[in-house]
């Protein structure tokens, strides 16, 4: 499977209601929907007539994304919970509040920190979603396109990349990804991989659904798998 797309889900209630994200499994805003329909005419436009591999974390606000570009393209998503965001443990489904006394401190080599009881730890986390990227690869020939979560789309471009978990911390939070983005992995012709794109958010700025670009400061841009308090 190559070119890949990889696509983060639309906005969704967690964001904006205060919840934790991780596997808590709230649906898109009206905001989201509008941003999934904004990217699935992008693509609609950009790959008419090419036939393709729709796949989906089977969380909501990535199944739902899923669908609705699915159907601008004419194909059914198929949903994996492998393809889902970083499990939080018990914090799922709570809000930031509740989560908050039982978060674990961070001790050791963060890599093996487990923020929550029954949570996964991060290197699980990587080693879950790069046995993932490798199965599908292994499975679908042509264009696969693949709606998932914040840290599960970083883990799959450092998967992509070769960088492994040596390079694990620093990438993760070196790597923006906004909702439905277009991330596009793939090799080139000297059969090197590459990212063709990374956070491509084009057809927001378009639709009028994103402020564009600003240098200005933005404060806490913590999003669903960076925040150590909860907010993934």
């Amino acid at each position: 499977m190559e070119p890949i797309i990889l696509i983060r889900h639309g906005q969704s209630r967690h964001h904006v209601e205060g919840l934790t994200g991780g596997w808590t499994d709230t649906d898109l805003t009206d905001l989201g929907r509008q941003q999934a329909a904004s990217l699935a005419r992008r693509l609609a436009g950009e790959l008419e007539g090419v036939s393709c591999h729709l796949l989906c974390s089977d969380l909501l606000r990535a199944s739902q994304t899923a669908e609705i570009v699915g159907e601008s393209l004419g194909v059914d998503p198929v949903r994996l919970p492998e393809l889902r965001e970083f499990n939080n443990g018990i914090a799922a489904e709570m809000t930031l509040e509740e989560a908050a006394p039982h978060q674990v401190a961070r001790a050791g080599y963060p890599l093996d920190w487990q923020p929550y009881p029954e949570a996964e730890t991060w290197r699980s986390f990587y080693l879950r979603i790069e046995d993932c990227m490798q199965t599908l690869t292994a499975e679908h020939d042509g264009l696969g396109i693949i709606v998932t979560h914040g840290g599960s789309l970083v883990n799959a471009v450092v998967w992509w990349l070769g960088l492994g978990l040596g390079a694990w911390e620093g990438t993760l939070m070196a790597f923006g990804v906004d909702p439905t983005s277009i991330t596009v992995l793939r090799t080139n012709h000297f059969d090197e991989r590459m990212v063709e794109r990374l956070n491509d958010t084009a057809h927001l700025y378009a639709d009028g659904l994103s402020e564009g670009m600003s240098l200005q400061p933005r404060g806490n841009t913590s999003t669903e798998y960076t925040n150590t308090s909860g907010t993934e």
